[in-house]
């Protein structure tokens, strides 16, 4: 039983003006049996990321269908929180007609490297168009996230009501002469998946004495009613891994040492890193992880096929 890594899907080729390069933060989203969309942020000249979508093969994700030739979300307004980039949370389909799109907005102020916070788009076209659900964000500042509220997995739950993974940051480490945000994880509920309790969030996973951040929660309930989670760290020796979390509640998680996506060989699109990785499984029954390989996704997103009982 084992993830066997299938190759690179996709990379801008840097012609376009608004995806130069990076496809970050990949989120797969079943749009028919035979295609996944797959959403992600690509990054200007400037580093600003906005989200578009690559159409691939649910039976050879490796074989791309269509690429979107416009973003299908743009930053915000000015002074807007999302103003200066956004990227992928998670896609929610509430209905055949419905289709949520929760993404993290950044924003730069004078005294902080930025801010980092959730806002929602809906889309009635089968994830073509989408419209900010609202201006401001959903998930705003609070205590125990001063900089950082990203929503990054969010699921219906049985009878009503939904659950949300997120990463909350309040502080700044530095590291040769550089200011990189510290985060950890949280999960917390909502009646419509639109409005949440900020205070009734729960600590689910921290960092440990390696590491200084750990976020990029995505869950997924398996066919027996277990949870598992992924994340990615980040540790003081500037190393990125995912690790994945194991749960029969979505609550309480325990940490796992295998290694899921061992990184690529020298010189190879995800030789340093292998980083932010979000698992589909297709009406087959194939399972995928697809993730991102060096430099948080500037070289583009793969995929993995799961090989086992």
């Amino acid at each position: 039983m084992t993830w066997r890594k299938q190759g690179l899907v996709y990379c801008p080729d840097g012609t376009s003006s608004w995806a130069r390069h990076s496809f970050m933060t990949p989120t797969p989203w079943l749009r028919d049996g035979n295609t996944i969309r797959l959403f992600g942020g690509s990054r200007d000249e400037q580093g600003v990321s906005r989200i578009g979508w690559v159409d691939v093969d649910a039976a050879d994700p490796k074989h791309i269908k269509a690429i979107s030739s416009e973003p299908v979300l743009d930053v915000g307004a000015p002074g807007m929180f999302d103003d200066n980039g956004v990227i992928m949370g998670d896609v929610l389909e509430v209905s055949k007609d419905e289709l949520r799109l929760y993404y993290v907005g950044f924003q730069l102020v004078e005294k902080a490297k930025f801010l980092a916070f959730t806002g929602v788009a809906i889309s009635h076209d089968r994830g073509d168009t989408f419209r900010r659900y609202q201006q401001t964000p959903i998930l705003d500042r609070c205590p125990e996230g001063t900089i950082i509220g990203a929503l990054h997995s969010i699921s219906r739950m049985p009878g009503d009501g939904y659950r949300a993974w997120i990463a909350r940051g309040s502080g700044w480490q530095e590291l040769e002469g550089r200011q990189y945000p510290k985060y950890d994880c949280w999960t917390l509920t909502s009646t419509d998946g639109l409005k949440f309790d900020d205070a009734s969030a729960k600590q689910i996973v921290t960092p440990n004495q390696a590491e200084y951040r750990i976020g990029r929660p995505r869950a997924n309930q398996l066919a027996d009613g277990t949870w598992e989670l992924r994340v990615t760290s980040d540790t003081l020796a500037k190393q990125y891994e995912s690790f994945r979390f194991t749960s029969a509640d979505g609550v309480t998680f325990a940490r796992t040492d295998a290694v899921e996506l061992p990184r690529g060989d020298d010189g190879s699109w995800d030789s340093d890193m292998t980083c932010y990785p979000a698992h589909i499984e297709t009406q087959t029954g194939a399972r995928y992880l697809f993730y991102n390989g060096n430099d948080m996704g500037r070289t583009g997103v793969g995929v993995a096929k799961w090989h086992g009982p």
